[in-house]
């Protein structure tokens, strides 16, 4: 009887890393979309701020209906988020003084400039 469990066992083992594997891709899937919509609400928020119509920037229209690459993210070393701030930080230096253009800028611009460089700092509190 025995022998006849073992089979059985390893197949239930490879059925449930295959559930397991397309759980954890939905959740990188859902995960990648609820970024996706925080950071282009921020945007938003700071060119609405700015005095900006957000509907302008034509990379936000792109961005909201675009699905995520169909690559894996880098694996990182340093902590994502000191990584992200520090490009953000970046592009806000480069960018000092010269608003992007709305309709050419990319997402990363519009989130440097708008809320985190000088056209938040230059926006009515």
């Amino acid at each position: 009887m025995r022998s006849r469990l073992k089979p059985l066992e390893r197949r239930l083992a490879r059925l449930a890393m295959l559930v397991q594997d397309w759980s954890a891709a939905a959740e990188r899937a859902r995960n990648a979309r609820n970024a996706r919509a925080a950071m282009t609400s921020l945007i938003r928020l700071g060119l609405e701020r700015a005095g900006l119509d957000p509907a302008e920037a034509v990379s936000l229209r792109r961005h909201a209906t675009a699905e995520p690459p169909r690559f894996s993210p880098p694996v990182l070393r340093a902590d994502p988020r000191e990584a992200l701030f520090a490009r953000i930080q970046a592009v806000a230096e480069r960018m000092r003084g010269e608003p992007p253009s709305l309709a050419t800028a990319s997402p990363v611009a519009l989130l440097a400039y708008y809320c985190f460089g000088d056209g938040a700092k230059e926006a009515p509190a």
